[in-house]
Order: C-alpha cells, then structure tokens, then sequence
C-alpha cells in the first residue's frame, strides 16, 4: 500500500512539474517552425523584398489570438543576426535585432 500512495505521489510531482515548465513558455506556446516554401506567396515576397543581402536561416508561424504572424530569423554575411516579422497577408510589421531569449543568459 505504501509503494502505491509513493508511487502516485512521485507521478503527480512529476506531471505537475512538466505543467508548471510548460506553462511558463507562453511566448512560444503557439508559435512553431515553418519551411519558407510553405508560407503564403505575399509573406515570402515581403520577407525576400527585406533581406538586405542576408540568409533567412530560419522561418516560424506565430498566432496570437485571432491574428497570425510570420517571423524570419536573417543572417547577413558578417553574422548580424535580424529578425522580419510579417502579417499574414503580406505587411511589413517590422525588421529588426533579433531578440534574445530569455533562457539563453
């Protein structure tokens, strides 16, 4: 009986762990890694129109609410690192530094 009641207690510290980790990654939480040919024709347009002779290294699709955004991940030659985020239908939202994430201090 007693491995039983330690047994269910260890599981229950473990899953209300994994919940609390998870939990606390809410910016990413919708967010997820997209191939550039599968965006849409007008956000590809918009993000090869901003390159600035950089590489997009890497592409993702975020939703917030209702609205979806595209985020490019651009390195220049040099290794400036840039981020173009773009609506889903093609506008600019911004270029700029590529933020860093909080768990990377």
């Amino acid at each position: 009986m007693k491995t039983k009641i330690i047994l269910a207690t260890a599981i229950l510290g473990i899953t209300t762990t994994a919940a609390l980790v998870y939990g606390g990654d809410e910016e990413n939480e919708n967010k997820q890694k997209v191939e550039m040919r599968d965006l849409p024709a007008a956000v590809k347009k918009t993000i090869q129109d901003n390159l600035g002779g950089g590489t997009v290294i890497e592409t993702a699709k975020e939703t917030k609410g209702d609205k979806t955004y595209y985020e490019a991940q651009v390195q220049k030659s040099g290794g400036e690192k840039f981020e173009i985020k773009v609506a889903e239908d093609g506008t600019l939202i911004g270029v700029g530094k590529e933020q860093q994430e909080e768990d990377d201090d």
